[in-house]
């Protein structure tokens, strides 16, 4: 009993540390946003700026919270049990060097095709094509330097170390504001951003060694990619790839697709996901890191119960965070764009635009938190292809999806990404009752129910009352001043709301926090 008190200790006290890290991760990012926006607006530069980005962007969430660092957790795990041996850690760290490199060194050389796939729309505005494939060659080595960060996050999460992984992307933030803002004054905008991932991806890298070190940790790499651990970490990722990843495969699909429509329409999409990024930042991606380790070891137990259990355990206290923040993002996502983006080259129509893409990429947030929290329970189990027979039918979905909402601009792309989403948990869940063990959720859907309507209604009622009360506010302070009262109102009211349903988790959830 002792043991499962101080393993549920653990996990609260790692999405704790995780969550606050990824906070303040997303506050700098709102400040590197912020600044972004009031340089570049949603203009061509930006666009061609976000689509460079998103590149290897996409591969950091491929690697990093998609597939690499869950799956050397379990293995590392396993390592350090069995008399910890540097060499077979080592190992997964020179292997993931050699890889990653090849893939750096085609991605320069092979830009302009890259570029070609994911926004073909621009090969008609030469100047706007050049410019792009010059951005991703100046910011494709962060695939390099994440990749590695990726290796030592789950070395560390491991040995439950979570602080220095979650606090790293903040250095990139600092590292982007500070170039724009200096470099800016030797150079275009748009390439002292380029110049800032670079750099900040160097300093996340060098922020993981001291830790390393302190844990006693090998941070050296040995190129030998016949070890035990190289194989166990490669079969877990390789079949899992796409499947983990479809989430983005689809935002890269929308942008594609936007590349087609008016100017402007891939930054909305940018920074509509920006925001949504937040909840699923500090709670989704938090929750499930901090569950890989429980579930992993009731697996290899073969406690299936246990495994069900915790999950949907994990699912309804998610959702307590994750439904109210959807709820918010749809009936003021309007006054939190124009708070935090609308000044200089950002305008109205940008604030419109990009409002419109947050609302259909809300309606499947509750999606993307279900399949991100399902996908640690195919690793559990060692079993990872069914994830990608999920992923291959979201990714259709998405596609037929996109050409048939394109004429919505950005909220049919970004609607077709929530439809994927919803396709994706459908199909995710269906593959592990069928081969697996039965995944019962009817007590989690209806808690889950009683959850979106204490969400909903005071989101209603509070629009309903100040309707048009924070935008037409002279100064950005009383702005802020306005929003931020009408959330704590918001969020007296949703846990009201909750109080009254009797959701006891709320209960729990609390009194577990007061021990950390």
């Amino acid at each position: 009993m002792k043991s499962r008190e101080n393993k549920s200790h653990n996990i609260l006290r790692a999405f704790t540390v995780s969550s606050s890290m990824t906070l303040l991760s997303r506050i700098t990012g709102y400040l590197r946003d912020a600044i972004i926006a009031a340089f570049l607006g949603a203009s061509p530069h930006s666009d061609a700026f976000f689509v460079a980005f998103r590149i290897p962007n996409m591969f950091r969430r491929l690697f990093g919270e998609g597939a690499l660092t869950p799956a050397i957790v379990p293995v590392v795990s396993e390592i350090l049990q069995n008399d910890k041996k540097d060499k077979e850690i080592q190992s997964i760290i020179g292997t993931t060097m050699l890889v990653v490199g090849l893939i750096t060194i085609f991605g320069i050389i092979l830009a302009p095709y890259i570029v070609k796939v994911l926004a073909y729309g621009f090969s008609k505005d030469s100047e706007l094509f050049h410019l792009t494939v010059t951005l991703t060659r100046i910011t494709f080595p962060y695939l390099f330097f994440i990749s590695l960060v990726a290796v030592f996050m789950g070395i560390l999460n491991a040995t439950h170390h979570f602080f220095a992984p979650s606090f790293s992307p903040v250095l990139l933030n600092l590292s982007m504001i500070a170039s724009l803002i200096v470099l800016r004054l030797y150079i275009q905008p748009v390439y002292a951003l380029a110049i800032g991932v670079l750099i900040g991806g160097g300093l996340q890298l060098l922020f993981q060694l001291p830790f390393l070190k302190e844990n006693k940790l090998p941070f050296l790499p040995l190129f030998d990619y016949k070890t035990k651990a190289v194989r166990e970490v490669y079969d877990l990722i390789l079949p899992s790839l796409f499947g983990l990843a479809i989430t983005q495969i689809n935002v890269l699909i929308d942008t594609l697709v936007a590349s087609f429509l008016k100017p402007g329409t891939v930054s909305y999409l940018y920074y509509a996901d920006r925001l949504l990024e937040l909840p699923i930042g500090i709670f989704t991606i938090s929750f499930a890191s901090a569950l890989l380790p429980s579930i992993s070891s009731k697996a290899i137990e073969k406690n299936n119960e246990g495994v069900v259990k915790d999950f949907n355990k994990t699912l309804v206290n998610c959702f307590i965070f994750i439904l109210p923040s959807m709820a918010f993002l749809l009936f003021f996502g309007s006054d939190i764009i124009t708070i935090l983006f609308r000044r200089k080259a950002f305008d109205l129509e940008a604030v419109t635009g990009s409002y419109k893409a947050l609302i259909g990429y809300s309606i499947g947030l509750p999606f993307f938190t279900f399949n991100r929290l399902i996908t640690p329970l195919f690793y559990a189990y060692k079993q990872t292809k069914d994830s990608v027979k999920a992923g291959f039918i979201a990714m259709w979905v998405n596609i037929i999806m996109d050409i048939i909402l394109m004429p919505l601009g950005a909220l049919g792309l970004s609607s077709a990404t929530t439809l994927s989403a919803i396709a994706n948990a459908t199909f995710l869940h269906r593959f592990f009752i069928k081969k697996h063990y039965a995944l019962s959720l009817n007590d989690s859907i209806k808690k889950s129910t009683k959850i979106l309507i204490s969400s909903i209604i005071p989101a209603i009622f509070l629009k309903t009352i100040i309707l048009n009360l924070v935008l037409p506010a002279e100064t950005f302070i009383l702005k802020v001043f306005l929003l931020f009262s009408v959330a704590i109102l918001y969020l007296f009211l949703y846990l009201t709301c909750l109080t009254l349903f009797k959701i006891e988790e709320l209960k729990i959830i609390w009194t577990r926090l007061q021990r950390i």
